[in-house]
């Protein structure tokens, strides 16, 4: 737990400015927009004095302080006789990512973020694509889910010929990594001594246990631990849930905090530069060889004697690729990058998950919590004081998934995923007063979002040819395959289901729908009623996967081997989401982890085996 809080200057009821017109969630949002502010400008002055501390030549070379970069960097740097540096871009992460209910909704400057936008393509009209950026990367700024997905995931990599990927191969890693705190016993799926914590939220919102009791009224299984035994558990249908988390004690433990704390940071061996944008890995007579960076000093190149590790994830892993000349060679040649090595797959198979936005929330009356000055007085203090509360968990603390009638014949993992909870406040409040309450504390709504966990529509990463250094260009192709759009239509009919169920109904929690002007006509919870709903809304869920794809020998376009080294290249690795054949069912937070450990322990075994 931090030795101060900088939530405490609003923790009294004397901070908080009395006012006629706008509502106490008003209040709240402009208080801490505030807090923010003010500590976004210290962290700012903090990272522009960062000083350059890398030498001249290290062992291996790490790009990408996100979820697997600080693993790999962590467990590298256990061989002491190995010298590792870790380059991230962006800087060190700040106590402002600590409060789980505030995920991603006050931390919107591009201090935290990479604020790229997807290029329009399929049912997705171009849109916000951020991936975190500094230590932690996205584990820093994201919801904290740490689910694993499912079982049936990895055996079918191991299927597509990706020796050593099966999941009795990755559940070892997943323990590995792992400091669970609610199921400590089952040993046979959970791990107790990684430096990963993971746990369920302790503070239970009453409305999203409203849905769960809802969705297990449909028929839908009670399930305790998604990331044990069975994801759907006795059914064979749905699954409800809570979800666990990267969190202690109410406070979120990015890879960052996990991997990378105050003991592995003071290793002799470990370097970690933070500021530090890499241009390109440097390839000589057919071998990574060092890295070329702007840093705090300007440009500089640094050598790896032993191998260079891409971490960037799946938008940015491509791009230094393309960067360093390997890649689709008519598409650098088009850019104007000097090839190194022809890989058609960098940049393909862009995988993620997809919804639509159908217009539909559950209004509450009965149990809306909109919230006093006093009461949110009291929840800032509960949380300051004991890290518990509203504030200490997710907005989304629970999740339904949801085998649909689509999935093939003998495929058992779900397709759908339906975040249960997020909660939004809306009133009507003068133009002066800000949208209230965006952590979702108080609220009189809960929202509703069916994502397509495994559609076949694939994207693409490219290089920008006017600025190849500046944002990737990123095609979701976001229902280009509208065949994806099947699913996501039957988990919208499940609104009618729920809207008769004896726990909202008993509770006056009542299912609204938003219907468009063109789909006014069409019937309700018809197939074409949501296909028109649904209608250029489409997104991608910003869990991408795939564009430097693991495969054999025989894939044209994978780019790295089982290994995850990239072909053509000795000394080159990729280790991050992106090596990932396809997406898993479920958020992908744990998913790269895993990935950092097992790909840390595939690099010691070869090295060692050398000697």
């Amino acid at each position: 737990m931090a030795e101060s809080m900088w939530l405490e200057p609003i923790a009294s009821a004397a901070a908080w400015p009395a006012s006629a017109q706008c509502s106490a969630a008003s209040i709240f949002a402009t208080l801490v927009a505030a807090i923010v502010a003010k500590g976004l400008k210290a962290a700012q002055l903090k990272a522009a004095a960062t000083r350059d501390a890398v030498q001249k030549d290290y062992d291996f070379i790490v790009i990408g302080a996100g979820s697997a970069g600080c693993v790999v960097a962590n467990r590298l740097s256990e061989e002491k006789k190995w010298k590792v540096l870790l380059l991230e871009a962006g800087p060190e992460e700040t106590d402002l990512n600590m409060v789980p209910a505030m995920a991603s909704r006050y931390l919107t400057d591009d201090f935290f973020w990479w604020k790229y936008t997807t290029q329009k393509s399929g049912w997705d009209p171009g849109s916000r694509a951020s991936r975190g950026k500094g230590m932690g990367g996205s584990s820093a700024v994201n919801a904290m889910h740490f689910t694993r997905g499912n079982r049936e995931d990895f055996e079918h990599l191991k299927a597509l010929g990706n020796t050593g990927w099966g999941f009795e191969d990755v559940l070892k890693y997943f323990k590995k990594a792992e400091n669970n705190h609610d199921f400590p016993k089952d040993t046979t799926y959970h791990g107790t001594t990684g430096p990963q914590d993971v746990m369920l939220d302790r503070f239970r919102d009453p409305n999203t246990a409203l849905l769960v009791q809802a969705y297990e009224e449909i028929g839908m299984a009670r399930v305790e631990d998604v990331n044990g035994a069975s994801q759907l558990g006795t059914s064979t249908v749905g699954g409800v849930s809570w979800a666990p988390g990267a969190v202690l004690n109410g406070e979120r433990r990015s890879s960052n905090r996990a991997y990378l704390g105050a003991a592995v940071r003071k290793r002799p061996n470990l370097t970690v530069q933070t500021g530090a944008f890499v241009r390109r890995v440097v390839v000589s007579g057919g071998r990574a060889v060092g890295v070329e960076y702007d840093g705090p000093a300007g440009r500089k190149t640094v050598t790896a004697t032993k191998e260079v590790v891409v971490s960037g994830g799946a938008y940015n892993s491509p791009q230094i690729l393309m960067l360093s000349g390997i890649g689709p060679k008519a598409h650098l040649q088009d850019v104007g990058i000097k090839l190194v090595q022809d890989l058609p797959g960098v940049g393909q198979r862009l995988h993620d998950h997809m919804f639509g936005s159908g217009g539909v929330k559950f209004l509450l009356s009965k149990t809306a919590k909109l919230g006093t000055v006093q009461q949110y007085v009291d929840t800032v203090k509960e949380y300051v004081q004991k890290r518990t509360g509203p504030l200490s968990a997710t907005a989304n603390p629970a999740n339904l998934f949801y085998r649909s009638s689509h999935q093939p014949k003998g495929v058992t993992r779900p397709d759908i995923q339906i975040s249960i909870g997020g909660g939004r406040t809306t009133s009507k409040l003068p133009a002066s007063c800000p949208e209230g309450d965006p952590a979702g504390t108080f609220y009189n709504q809960l929202a509703f979002n069916p994502i397509n966990l495994h559609p076949k529509s694939r994207g693409q990463i490219l290089l920008n040819k006017k600025a190849p250094y500046g944002p990737p260009l990123i095609f979701g192709n976001v229902f280009g395959d509208e065949s994806d759009l099947l699913p996501v239509i039957e988990a919208y009919q499940l609104v009618a289901r729920l809207n008769a169920t004896k726990a909202l109904r008993s509770n006056g929690v009542q299912v609204s729908v938003s219907t468009a002007k063109a789909c006014a006509s069409l019937r309700f919870n018809s197939d074409a009623f949501w296909r028109c709903q649904l209608k250029g809304k489409g997104k991608a869920n910003q869990h991408p996967t795939s564009t430097c794809s693991m495969g054999p020998d025989s894939d044209p376009l994978a780019v790295v081997n089982p290994r995850l080294q990239v072909r053509g290249v000795k000394g080159l690795r990729v280790i991050d989401a992106s090596v990932l054949a396809e997406t898993t069912s479920g958020n992908t937070n744990a998913v790269c982890v895993m990935v950092g450990e097992k790909g840390a322990d595939l690099i010691k075994e070869d090295w060692k085996s050398l000697h």
